[in-house]
């Protein structure tokens, strides 16, 4: 469910009153994200790098610059959006929607050199370990922390939902990632100032792991887009099921979902009666286009089979 804030942030920012077009209402969507999480990230940033520079606890600094990361890549999700809203041009017929996947995938590539430079620093650590401070008081700021990145990964979940946004839902699990990150700081820090000082490098590797394996996934994800990929089982069985609404269509198969971003392309075969003469195998390809084209809210293409029923499988 929506809370109150995320509500009136769209309600503000967003316009829901069918003024706008599609591509324009998911522009300022996406924007909406990018902003609220920089301007969280900074906040957050500056917080942690102080408590860590304070207490001299390396996985409270490792955390913040994951943070910091944050910021970077939600000024790529900004330019991403912003290029991707281009419409479609001569050299570029289906958009540049796609601009969103290589933002993801800069992302990715921040992440996972960021992951590897804390790694370092972290086994440093843990061969030369120094004493930390802190106790109740860093512990709590983490917390709060941990709490304020769950709502932004919610946040950004619930308007990567509202817009079928990879990148949104992506950058959700980014926040996500910081805020178990912040709880895992915490605990570390605790045991630090009780005499236990491996924990902290350990867990500031533990962090570093994290970092790479979102990282990772974010760009396998958006590499998968942009290759091209076969939709999820269910993807398909979903448009078999509703072509199969519309009469005269007998079967479907050859099913192809094309992903430009802000832009979806679906093609498609259809099998009818051979026996149907051109205007109604037409007519009903037609038919299944526009079924299609109001559920999914894309271009649809379909192709027409003519069999015998006999041969329908």
């Amino acid at each position: 469910m929506r809370d109150a804030l995320t509500n009136w942030l769209k309600k503000k920012y967003v316009s829901d009153d069918g003024t706008q077009e599609k591509n324009r209402s998911r522009t300022a969507t996406g924007l909406l994200e990018a902003w609220v999480s920089i301007a969280g990230n900074v906040v957050l940033f500056a917080v942690k790098f102080a408590v860590g520079m304070a207490v001299a606890s390396i996985s409270i600094i490792a955390d913040a610059f994951h943070t910091l990361s944050d910021v970077l890549s939600s000024v790529v999700v900004l330019f991403g959006f912003k290029l991707g809203s281009k419409g479609p041009d001569s050299k570029h017929p289906y958009g540049h929607g796609r601009v969103e996947s290589i933002a993801t995938l800069i992302i990715a590539i921040l992440l996972i050199l960021t992951g590897f430079e804390f790694a370092k620093s972290s086994i440093e650590r843990f061969i030369n370990p120094i004493q930390v401070g802190g106790g109740w008081w860093v512990a709590a700021v983490m917390g709060v922390s941990a709490l304020l990145k769950e709502w932004m990964a919610r946040f950004a979940l619930t308007l990567g939902q509202d817009i079928d946004s990879s990148t949104l839902k992506a950058d959700a699990w980014h926040h996500r990632s910081d805020a178990i990150a912040s709880f895992l700081v915490a605990v570390g820090n605790l045991a630090a100032v009780k005499g236990i000082y491996w924990i902290d490098p350990v867990l500031g590797l533990g962090v570093s792991v994290l970092i790479v394996y979102t990282g990772w996934n974010l760009a396998r994800s958006s590499g998968d887009i942009l290759i091209g990929t076969q939709p999820p089982p269910e993807v398909v069985n979903n448009i078999c099921r509703n072509a199969r609404k519309v009469g005269g269509v007998l079967e479907v198969h050859g099913i192809k979902v094309h992903d430009y971003g802000c832009h979806r392309e679906v093609s498609l075969h259809v099998e009818v009666d051979k026996e149907l003469d051109l205007l109604t195998a037409h007519n009903v390809a037609h038919n299944v286009e526009r079924q299609l084209e109001g559920t999914f809210k894309a271009k649809v293409i379909v192709h027409i089979d003519p069999l015998g029923k006999d041969e329908h499988r």
